[in-house]
């Protein structure tokens, strides 16, 4: 089984923007997001996106005048990322995501971890780790947004397991899914149309099984303020404050 950087950088990487779709349809996605949690215009302050991919929430907020750090692993993504930044405000780093604190001159007005990303680190210790970073790293009255996945409330079975992601007439995806008790085991399937024959190609992972509560609990211990999580495409969404 692959770690998820190795996943990214021999598999998903390649095929991730596709797979996301319209690039500028999920920025727009993204700006209403930020609209409706009344994010306040970022005049020139530091915003930091974890896991930042081909920057759909990082472009949004460079437009709303915020001076981004935009962290990902994946080198492919981040220069998808360059390529849509033309000349705002965003500086693009490769590294983990639990070192983003390397990257940053000052305390960060906002911080966003979006998508599926906080499932993605290798485990429950260091999801805890970087929330304590987030909190450590936020300037008084500052915002932190995270997303995720609800893989804890249900448990598919049989058939459900099989989950359709995209299709056209050159590439299918879609992936299948095994709960464990504190992960989801997920196969990553891809079929290429060449010349007529479809061709598959099958990379695994693990993603994390992890719980709103458990997560605002550990933001409150370090003094944030999380309100209830609102659902949106599908995933669960959290704003939380760091008082003034």
């Amino acid at each position: 089984m692959k770690s998820v950087r190795e996943h990214y950088d021999d598999f998903l990487g390649s095929v991730y923007s596709w797979i996301l779709g319209d690039f500028d349809d999920a920025c727009a996605r993204s700006r209403s997001l930020f609209e409706s949690l009344g994010l306040e215009p970022g005049d020139g302050r530091l915003a930091v996106d974890l896991g930042a991919g081909p920057g759909t929430q990082t472009i949004p907020l460079a437009e709303r005048e915020y001076a981004v750090v935009a962290v990902d692993f994946c080198a492919e993504l981040l220069d998808e990322l360059k390529a849509h930044g033309g000349d705002l405000p965003v500086t693009n780093v490769r590294d983990d995501l639990l070192r983003f604190r390397r990257h940053i001159d000052g305390p960060a007005a906002l911080i966003v971890c979006m998508g599926d990303t906080l499932v993605h680190l290798p485990s429950h210790d260091a999801v805890t780790a970087l929330l304590d970073e987030v909190s450590a790293a936020l300037a008084p009255g500052g915002r932190f947004v995270y997303s995720i996945r609800d893989y804890v409330s249900f448990v598919p079975e049989g058939g459900d397991r099989f989950v359709p992601v995209r299709a056209s007439d050159e590439r299918i995806f879609t992936c299948f899914l095994e709960y464990g008790d504190d992960d989801v085991h997920v196969h990553d399937i891809l079929y290429r149309n060449v010349d007529g024959h479809w061709r598959m190609q099958v990379s695994d992972y693990r993603k994390l099984r992890l719980d709103c509560a458990v997560l605002n609990a550990r933001l409150a211990s370090n003094g944030l303020v999380a309100a209830e999580p609102v659902e949106v495409d599908g995933l669960l969404v959290v704003s939380a404050r760091k008082p003034a």
